[in-house]
């Protein structure tokens, strides 16, 4: 197993020394504006992003894209954030994870997420990769899911029915059709979604 994210404490860093990396779900530019205009009601930013140091001025945003897109939107040089070093892969579960605690996604967002999240689970923690299948394999399969399934369950505050449904949802459903669903009805209709991906 991995390090995991050792937390350096909280800063203020350059808006322009943050990069956002390649997000799991992008940043809804409305809801940015909402929170532009209550963080200038209230004067202050309550909740500091969370970054990744690279270098000694160079950070990657972990979590917190709507309060940095705010942020520019206000006109800010500077913003709160809780500075962290670590792994690529710790850093994107713990993206992933404070997107999921947050029960703000929809159900092909969440998919996607958990989706994910298993693949970085299992790079962290190698021992819960799937291994050969049938006879005792099978079993071992099982166990891992279990396994993945149940720390989620207790990060995150789901049923690992709900874990389950879900990864099938982003593994039956090709890239293509993931992007084609985005912002449509269907995203946020999980039965649907998972009939599509029952689809041969």
């Amino acid at each position: 197993m991995k390090e995991p994210m050792k937390e350096l404490g909280l800063n203020t860093v350059a808006l322009s020394a943050v990069d956002v990396g390649d997000r799991l779900r992008a940043v809804d530019e409305a809801y940015a504006h909402l929170l532009a205009e209550n963080i200038a009601e209230v004067g202050c930013l309550r909740q500091p992003i969370e970054v990744r140091r690279l270098t000694a001025k160079t950070y990657r945003l972990i979590a917190g894209a709507h309060r940095l897109r705010a942020a520019e939107l206000l006109g800010w040089s500077d913003i709160p954030a809780f500075v962290y070093q670590g792994s690529d892969e710790a850093a994107r579960l713990r993206e992933i994870d404070e997107n999921l605690v947050r029960h703000e996604l929809n159900p092909l967002d969440r998919a996607v997420f958990l989706a994910q999240r298993k693949e970085v689970y299992e790079r962290l923690h190698p021992e819960a990769k799937h291994g050969a299948q049938g006879g005792r394999g099978s079993k071992r399969n099982e166990n891992d899911i279990m396994s993945f399934s149940k720390d989620t369950a207790e990060r995150c505050g789901l049923t690992d029915r709900t874990i389950q449904r879900a990864v099938s949802i982003a593994t039956g459903l090709a890239p293509d059709v993931r992007r084609a669903l985005v912002g449509t009805p269907l995203a946020r209709a999980q039965k649907e979604l998972l009939d599509l991906a029952r689809l041969p």
